[in-house]
């Protein structure tokens, strides 16, 4: 069901973007830069964002003369740093493959050398590495990511919401900052005790990518 309203929400916000000619070029790319990853409990536990990196791959591929779909490959950086949650002060780091896909939005009329895009999306990930520090989480085997959170999921889907600024370098290459927000709707489980927990990244990039095509 959840699939279905996807392609849904897709099918109405398509049409918004297909006006005009298709001018937009297909576009393949590189990016990286750091993330604010912290999680969002539902119980009382207190969280403190760590600072993490993020990077990766992109294809651009045209939808309308201002809309594009953008799919990506990243490695992310998640986790948090706790002073409520055991008492001890540990530091969880996740390490995260996502796969986001972005409607992207040129905000200018015609195209220019520099173009303010707005973008949002969804993504799903799958951790491949977990890990705790400081605390007593380096002394004892039951306070490793298998030991406290046993029962936490190792696939996370959520939102993506951002903005971003394309400057053309030449008639093919481009140079690309952006601002993102990273929300996981899906409960981890990492506390079978508790509510569990939620991911949040707040991101910030820079790359470069190359048109091709006509």
């Amino acid at each position: 069901m959840r699939a279905i309203g996807w392609l849904a929400a897709f099918a109405a916000v398509t049409p918004l973007l297909n006006h005009g000619s298709v001018a937009a070029q297909t576009a393949f790319g590189l990016k990286g830069g750091v993330t604010w990853a912290d999680a969002a409990f539902i119980d009382q536990f207190t969280s403190e964002a760590l600072l993490r990196r993020v990077g990766g791959g992109f294809v651009t591929l045209p939808l309308s003369e201002r809309g594009t779909v953008q799919l990506e490959a990243l490695y992310l950086e998640r986790g948090f740093s706790t002073s409520g949650l055991h008492r001890d002060g540990s530091r969880t780091r996740m390490s995260y493959l996502d796969f986001p896909v972005l409607l992207r939005f040129r905000l200018t009329p015609t195209p220019a050398r520099v173009r303010p895009i707005l973008l949002g999306g969804a993504y799903w990930g799958h951790e491949v590495g977990c890990r705790l520090e400081g605390g007593v989480a380096q002394f004892e085997e039951s306070n490793s990511c298998e030991g406290r959170f046993q029962l936490r999921g190792v696939a996370d889907v959520g939102l993506i919401v951002g903005a971003a600024l394309e400057a053309a370098a030449t008639d093919v290459w481009f140079v690309t900052v952006e601002a993102r927000y990273h929300y996981g709707v899906r409960n981890l489980h990492w506390d079978p005790a508790s509510d569990g927990a939620q991911a949040r990244n707040l991101s910030a990039m820079a790359g470069f990518g190359v048109r091709v095509g006509g």
